[in-house]
């Protein structure tokens, strides 16, 4: 791919956040993989078509080693059928997580903590009275269970990047213990696996080795580490940050012409 970088202006947040997931995507070529709805997709597709090629995608609706020729406007879109090597039914899309065949999951949410828990549930109050009732968890529990590890995709502001989430859906390093409550790591239940990263339209953040909590790794060109800071709900480490590389012209292309030419994502 030529190194012909695009200027600051010339992309948007939601552009550099796809660009850099799909990136991080190039060590899992050849590799197993098992896709969310939203933004995932977009990602999934940009890595096969540059870092990724071998990469083989599992869908949770039942498409193994989909290659669709457009964007899926969703999970259930049937042009993830195309190319693919078999179909199966939902939940058996799901099954490969159960024997430890998936390398990575790729979610997106409406939370993420510190610890890298994620929520698709619900905002505010409790389960039976939430203040604003999402979408729900579809298959990402299974995918923060199961996969040997997960990576989120999320816009990054302070009411979304938070200490705590208010609903655990999708379990992260730190995750409460039933029935008690308190939080343990994950590797005491029983959990194999937890998140690499978190890709936010901000940058790219990591996780400590020995408390698991978020630190600020990476910064898209434009942004500083301050923004972060000021754009997340905890005091988060950004001492440790270094500039991501540029964004090529030729992946700001690739997404506006060839993978979602209708902005059908709002990416831009």
């Amino acid at each position: 791919m030529t190194k012909e970088f695009a200027k600051i202006g010339e992309y948007s947040a939601v552009e550099a956040m796809v660009v850099h997931a799909a990136r991080f995507l190039a060590q899992f070529d050849g590799k197993k993989g098992l896709i969310g709805t939203g933004l995932p997709l977009v990602a999934s597709q940009l890595a096969k078509m540059t870092y990724s090629p071998n990469m083989i995608i599992f869908v949770e609706t039942g498409q193994a080693d989909a290659n669709p020729q457009e964007l899926a406007i969703s999970i259930m879109d049937s042009r993830l059928t195309y190319g693919s090597s078999w179909q199966m039914g939902d939940p058996e899309g799901l099954f490969p997580l159960s024997r430890n065949e998936i390398d990575f999951g790729f979610i997106g949410g409406a939370q993420i903590d510190k610890y890298g828990n994620v929520n698709s549930t619900f905002i505010g109050g409790d389960y039976n009275k939430p203040a604003k009732r999402l979408a729900g968890t579809a298959g990402a529990v299974d995918i923060g269970v199961f996969a040997k590890t997960t990576v989120v995709l999320m816009a990054h502001q302070k009411r979304r990047v938070v200490d705590f989430v208010d609903h655990l859906t999708t379990p992260g390093w730190m995750v409460k213990k039933w029935p008690e409550g308190n939080l343990v790591r994950r590797e005491e239940l029983g959990l194999a696996g937890g998140p690499s990263c978190f890709i936010s339209s901000l940058g790219i953040m990591k996780f400590n080795d020995s408390d698991k909590i978020m630190y600020l790794d990476k910064v898209f060109p434009g942004v500083t580490p301050e923004d972060v800071k000021a754009n997340t709900g905890f005091d988060i480490d950004i001492s440790r940050a270094t500039e991501a590389e540029p964004i090529l012209v030729e992946e700001i292309r690739l997404l506006r012409e060839e993978i979602d030419p209708l902005n059908i994502y709002k990416m831009r």
